[in-house]
């Protein structure tokens, strides 16, 4: 497949993506034919069948031969999927996988926490904080901050030197970028998460897991605390309204 496909086919299968998980295309309705998509967005079937490939591989759909191609229910979506996460917004379904998340790494990243207190190198060391130091200059700026707290935290994972874990974890690593993009909004956000982030820093110079570890749950207990309020910042109930 040429570039200029893969390029159209990323445009259809996004566009799409946005539809069904947005709720513009109702759950257990079919899709248009391949033959109207195909008119709709100026390509050809078989572009329309790649994209179909992936929307069926995050779990959006189901293709079955000779009857056309049906919207799954959200239940059925992969919720570690970028695209899918990103097109949830600010709705509850985003808040649910946030919170299940900062469940996982309250177990997995504060292991790999300690496991980095005694194995990084120097250099890794040095890295970190040539990217604390560059987040320092960011903190005005959500999308700039958020992709440099997403490589603090994924540094951090490999840090630990498990080569295994850090291999079952990389589909974690857009999942941080886009959660980071809509928890960062809150004023003061960014300034709260770097005073932590020095603190897991001061304790994997120091070489000392327990400090360390303890850095980092504090980071998370918070983060689960301002993932609540965002919630409520960005979702007021209205006045009036019923409890």
């Amino acid at each position: 497949m040429t570039t200029k496909s893969i390029s159209r086919r990323h445009l259809v299968q996004s566009e799409l993506t946005r539809r069904i998980v947005t709720g513009h295309v109702s759950p257990l309705s079919r899709l248009p034919k391949e033959t109207e998509l195909a008119e709709e967005f100026d390509v050809s079937r078989v572009v329309i069948r790649e994209a179909m490939k992936v929307l069926a591989e995050k779990g959006l759909i189901e293709i079955q031969q000779g009857r056309g191609t049906t919207v799954n229910p959200a239940h059925r979506w992969n919720p570690m999927d970028p695209q899918v996460l990103m097109h949830l917004g600010n709705g509850s379904s985003f808040y649910t996988v946030q919170a299940e998340l900062l469940e996982a790494r309250m177990v997995f990243e504060v292991k790999l926490a300690g496991l980095a207190a005694t194995r990084m190198t120097d250099r890794d060391l040095g890295h970190m904080e040539n990217l604390l130091r560059t987040m320092d200059q960011y903190l005005d700026d959500p999308d700039r901050f958020s992709e440099l707290d997403a490589e603090f935290h994924v540094t951090l994972i490999q840090g630990g030197k498990n080569a295994i874990l850090a291999k079952l974890l990389e589909p974690v690593h857009d999942l941080l970028k886009v959660g980071f993009q809509q928890t960062i909004l809150k004023p003061g956000a960014a300034q709260q998460a770097q005073v932590f982030h020095w603190a897991i820093f001061d304790g994997l110079k120091r070489r000392d897991p327990v400090a360390t570890q303890e850095a980092v749950q504090r980071h998370l207990i918070r983060a689960q605390e301002n993932l609540q309020a965002l919630g409520e910042w960005l979702n007021p109930t209205r006045e009036g309204s019923s409890a």
